[in-house]
């Protein structure tokens, strides 16, 4: 206190907490200090004390306002989100699901009451062959919307103890699940596997299957051959190919979905993976599809650190590309972060 020539030190005291100290030189009279004036400083570090907690407080609200202010607005854009997709699940319904609903309906009742009885075998088969047809239809919209939501909720990620796989078997098991309708539309459906074997990815079969699947189901639908279909709206005499490839490129493994179909508008195709959207050639020859095909391939791809993206022409067909990186590639960049991450913890904390 001499040092400083203090005379007086007084604490400012929070919660039986020491927040400060009032330090006072000697008066300006250079009298002594008295008890009076030791009773009003006590009151004035006293008030000074409850003015520094209200002002703390005063902060730690504002936090407090703040951080409960973004929580609303993180509250409402997730529910205007929802809102959009139930908008967007309600458009749907009264479009793709209606249709099936209303054939399966129709032909139910029709049996219930008795029209179907004095038919003939083949004309009864045939309204039984719609309820079938649009059953699988209606399926297959359901699964689109729960994948849509699956990954809405919850993107999709590989991590590091995802197990290797070998892309060549997912691809072929794709293909062998889309023959059977390559040959109800009349479509010759090549896979071209490749001479040797390619290099490991790191992955997910059932979701990468479902993406290339995804692929060769839009190719195969977009694709009019010499045999009409009853749900498309298209017919020619020049013979659908639909032709699968898979390759070692530089940047990883490329698979290509090739056809010779009708194509894509050119100002359509930037849109083409977003949720719900069709173009417009699609929609106006194949009336039924959810439109969340091409969405779920770009989200599982996207959750495999790959790319996708398509190259068409109207009229002329669609390639549509899948760029995924090796296992080895993938680890190595982990591993890199990782490194990266200890050195930054090291000097710099966890913080």
């Amino acid at each position: 206190m001499k040092r400083i020539e203090a005379s007086l030190c007084l604490p400012l005291i929070i919660k039986n907490k020491l927040i400060g100290i009032i330090v006072l030189g000697e008066k300006i009279s250079k009298d002594a200090y008295t008890k009076e004036d030791f009773d009003l400083l006590a009151t004035l570090s006293n008030q000074a004390s409850v003015a520094i907690e209200n002002a703390s407080l005063y902060n730690n609200m504002e936090e407090i306002v703040d951080s409960q202010t973004k929580d609303i607005k993180d509250k409402n854009i997730r529910l205007e989100k929802l809102l959009k997709v139930q908008s967007e699940f309600l458009d749907i319904s009264s479009h793709q699901l209606r249709t099936p609903v209303s054939v399966i309906k129709g032909v139910t009742t029709m049996m219930l009451e008795g029209d179907m009885d004095n038919l003939p075998k083949e004309k009864k088969n045939k309204f039984l062959q719609a309820i079938a047809d649009k059953s699988v239809k209606l399926e297959n919209i359901i699964n689109d919307i729960l994948s849509a939501s699956e990954f809405d909720s919850a993107k999709f990620a590989i991590k590091a103890n995802t197990p290797q796989i070998p892309i060549e078997k997912v691809i072929e098991d794709a293909v062998k699940s889309s023959k059977l309708e390559a040959e109800q539309r009349n479509i010759d459906l090549i896979w071209q596997k490749p001479l040797k074997p390619l290099p490991e990815i790191r992955g997910e079969s059932r979701y990468l299957e479902q993406a290339v699947g995804n692929l060769i189901s839009n190719a195969l639908k977009y694709t009019p051959s010499t045999k009409m279909v009853k749900e498309a709206r298209a017919q020619r005499e020049i013979k659908g190919v639909v032709k699968v490839e898979v390759s070692k490129d530089k940047d990883g493994i490329l698979v290509k979905v090739s056809d010779n179909g009708i194509g894509i508008p050119q100002d359509e195709v930037k849109k083409l993976f977003a949720k719900f959207a069709r173009a417009s050639n699609a929609t106006a020859m194949y009336t039924d599809g959810s439109g969340l095909g091409l969405f779920i391939v770009k989200e599982i791809i996207d959750g495999h650190k790959g790319k996708v993206w398509v190259e068409s022409e109207i009229d002329k067909g669609s390639t549509f590309y899948i760029l995924l990186p090796v296992a080895g590639k993938v680890d190595a960049i982990g591993s890199i972060i990782k490194e990266e991450v200890k050195v930054y913890n090291r000097y710099y904390g966890k913080k």
